[in-house]
C-alpha cells in the first residue's frame, strides 16, 4: 500500500456552482506539504490527525477556512496526514457564510468562528463516519444547508469574477466595457465584494493556470506554459512566480511534484482511494 492516498470528488449539481471539488488525503507516515500559494479560491480543511504547524513552529486550527491572496505560506506535517476538504470556486465562499472577505483573505479562520455550533456538531460527524462516502454525504448535507441559509443571488458579480477568472489577459479597460461600467465603478464594486482588486485577482488567476499546468503536464517547457497561459515570454513567468509565490517556478515544478499538490485533474467521476 502506498504511503499516501488520495480522492476526489464533484460536488452534487446544486453545489456545482459554487464548489469545484470535495477532496482529501491521507498519509500513515511524515510527509512534505506544498506550500500554500496565493490563488482566487477558498478552502475549508479539516485534519483528523494531528494539524501541521506553520513553519515559526505556530499550531493551526483543527478545522479552519484559508483565502491566501498574498502571501506564500509552508507548513510541516505531524506524523501522519488525514485531511478532508472542500474546495470553493473563486469567490463563491459568500454563498456559505455572512463574514467577508475583507475579514477572511490571508487568515486561518476556524470552522467553529464561521459556523459555530454547527461547525462542532459536523467535525465530530466526520471524524466518527464509517467511510470516504458518508464523509463526503455529511459535508455536501451541511453545505447545502448552509447554501439555503446565506445565498444572495448576484449575477453580475458571479460573471465578472468568472469571466475574469477564465480571460486574466483581460486589461480593466476591457473588463468595464464587457460589464458595461465605468474603471472606476469596476475596481469599486469588484474590491467590494472581493476585498482585493481586479488586477490582482488576475495576477493570481493567470499563475494558478500556469502552476497547474506544470505540475499536470510536465512535458511542456516553461515557455509553452507562459506564451499558453497570458504571459509575454518566459522571463515574465518567472518575475510573477518569484513576486507573488516566492519561488522560481522551477523550484515550484519540482517541489509540487515530488507527490502531494493541490492540484486536480478535471474530471466528472468520484476518484475514492483504492480507485482508478
Amino acid at each position: 500500500m502506498s504511503a499516501l492516498t488520495q480522492w476526489s470528488v464533484r460536488p452534487c449539481a446544486r453545489l456545482a456552482p459554487f464548489i469545484d471539488r470535495l477532496w482529501g488525503c491521507r498519509s500513515a507516515q511524515p510527509l512534505s506539504l506544498p506550500p500554500l500559494l496565493p490563488g482566487t479560491g477558498s478552502e475549508l480543511l479539516l485534519h483528523l490527525a494531528m494539524p501541521p504547524r506553520l513553519t515559526d513552529g505556530s499550531a493551526l486550527p483543527q478545522a479552519y477556512l484559508m483565502s491566501p491572496r498574498r502571501h506564500s505560506l509552508t507548513l510541516m506535517s505531524g506524523p501522519k496526514l488525514e485531511v478532508i476538504a472542500v474546495r470553493f470556486k473563486s469567490g463563491q465562499l459568500r454563498h456559505f457564510t455572512p463574514r467577508s472577505f475583507a475579514e477572511l483573505n490571508d487568515q486561518f479562520t476556524p470552522w467553529q468562528q464561521l459556523w459555530g455550533v454547527e461547525a462542532e456538531r459536523l467535525i465530530l460527524q466526520l471524524q466518527l463516519a464509517a467511510d470516504v462516502e458518508q464523509q463526503v454525504a455529511l459535508l455536501q448535507q451541511f453545505l447545502l444547508a448552509r447554501l439555503e441559509q446565506h445565498h444572495i443571488a448576484d449575477p453580475a458579480a458571479d460573471a465578472l469574477i468568472q469571466r475574469l477568472y477564465y480571460a486574466p489577459t483581460l486589461s480593466i479597460e476591457e473588463l468595464a466595457r464587457w460589464s458595461g461600467w465605468s474603471r472606476r465603478q469596476l475596481e469599486r464594486r469588484f474590491q467590494n465584494a472581493f476585498a482585493i482588486t481586479p488586477k490582482h485577482f488576475a495576477r493570481l488567476a493567470r499563475l494558478q493556470h500556469a502552476l497547474r499546468s506544470m505540475v499536470l503536464t510536465p512535458q511542456q517547457n516553461l515557455l509553452e506554459i507562459a506564451l499558453c497561459h497570458g504571459f509575454w515570454d518566459q522571463s515574465h513567468l518567472i518575475h510573477e512566480c518569484q513576486a507573488l509565490a516566492g519561488r522560481s517556478p522551477l523550484a515550484l515544478r519540482r517541489q509540487l511534484q515530488q507527490g502531494l499538490h493541490y492540484y486536480h485533474p478535471p474530471s466528472r467521476q468520484p476518484q475514492y482511494p483504492g480507485t482508478e
